[in-house]
């Protein structure tokens, strides 16, 4: 019988126009010390999920700021403590990572396998919550964000079904879902602005990968993409492949691409999803491009580098941005965002732009 830990990453920062101000570390929309969020309306959702009583709860708490890490230790605390008399529900912070740290310390794991798991970007993060899989020992754990809702009572029925059954004689080690956003997986290609239309229009690119794997039997297959906030891994996976520090965001796919260079397969389950109710983001669009940018310059590397990775294999998305013609695709997108900034009076628009065409 299969037995869960479910991790819940939760982002938070500096009330008010401390938020931003203040933030050291870069997440897309960490929650306000001064407001709820988003962690409520998802741990209110676990209430229709059939088997929840199997599964063991830790949300990893995030600051993206140290001078905040007791505050926000705090008010985690608070929000799951009405929870704790239904669920299986803790919160890791940084001060029980330390004492992990420490004791795995004096059990001989090295500094360099401890450098893996902090809660300075997206992939130390993830790694946090792998380890909090591999402590508990479950065999398998599902990786879930805080700005999402359960819509169906079947969800831990169906990935318990996935890992028992072999597809095409592979064993599943690795099983993705998918996002509804919020009622269909479709992303709105009309909210594209011009700029990004000729070179990076990710959104038709996803959509066009959605509709291949999703939008068409069978109900389980190898996929080339993955969203780190519906995913399952099982506990050999976890043991045997680590997140990639060094890529500080679009850790998923990046972490999809190691897999497959580990011989292990994502399959997506095409019934396997939850609700993706995101806060609005006020990143700059200079600062999007930069980090795909980097994040793909970094994963076509990989490409290039390994065998059993091939561009083919991983288009239409993300396979698009991994290609030779990458670096052209950089300096056209941002040549186009930076005529929008010079005819809006943005110098400071103008001059990351430039940056970002230095970088590439």
């Amino acid at each position: 019988m299969t037995d869960f830990t479910m991790v819940i990453p939760t982002y938070w920062g500096g009330s008010g126009d401390q938020l931003i101000k203040n933030e050291k570390i870069v997440f897309d929309h960490p929650t306000p010390l001064d407001k709820k969020g988003t962690l409520p309306r998802l741990l209110d959702s676990l209430d229709i999920l059939s088997e929840i009583a199997k599964v063991k709860i830790a949300v990893i708490t995030v600051p993206n700021e140290p001078g905040i890490s007791k505050a926000v230790s705090d008010k985690v605390g608070e929000i799951i403590a009405p929870y704790q008399s239904r669920y299986d529900i803790i919160s890791l912070d940084i001060f029980i990572l330390e004492k992990i740290e420490k004791e795995l310390r004096k059990n001989g794991v090295s500094l360099e396998a401890l450098d893996l798991i902090n809660l300075e970007n997206y992939a130390a993060v993830r790694n946090m919550c792998s380890l909090a899989g591999i402590l508990n020992g479950t065999q398998c754990t599902v990786f879930i964000d805080d700005d999402e809702v359960f819509i169906d009572p079947n969800f831990l029925v169906k990935i318990i079904e996935d890992l028992e059954h072999p597809v095409q004689g592979e064993t599943i080690d690795a099983l993705a879902g998918y996002y509804l956003q919020p009622d269909t997986y479709y992303l709105d290609e009309k909210k594209v602005p011009a700029w990004r239309l000729p070179y990076w229009n990710n959104t038709k690119a996803m959509n066009q990968a959605l509709d291949r794997f999703i939008g068409t039997t069978p109900r389980l297959k190898p996929v080339p993409f993955v969203f780190g906030g519906n995913m399952i891994l099982t506990l050999s996976t976890l043991m045997k492949v680590p997140f990639d520090p060094r890529i500080t965001r679009g850790e998923d796919i990046d972490f999809l691409l190691n897999l497959r260079v580990n011989g292990i397969t994502f399959f997506l389950d095409r019934e396997l999803s939850v609700k993706h109710l995101p806060p609005v983001t006020k990143q700059p669009a200079w600062k999007g491009v930069r980090e795909d940018a980097m994040r793909f310059m970094y994963e076509r590397k990989k490409v290039i580098d390994h065998l059993e990775l091939s561009l083919e294999d991983l288009k239409p998305y993300p396979g698009i941005f991994l290609g030779p013609d990458l670096v052209e695709r950089i300096i056209k997108t941002n040549e186009l965002l930076m005529d929008e900034y010079e005819s809006g009076g943005d110098d400071d628009g103008v001059t990351e732009c430039r940056a970002n065409i230095a970088m590439a």
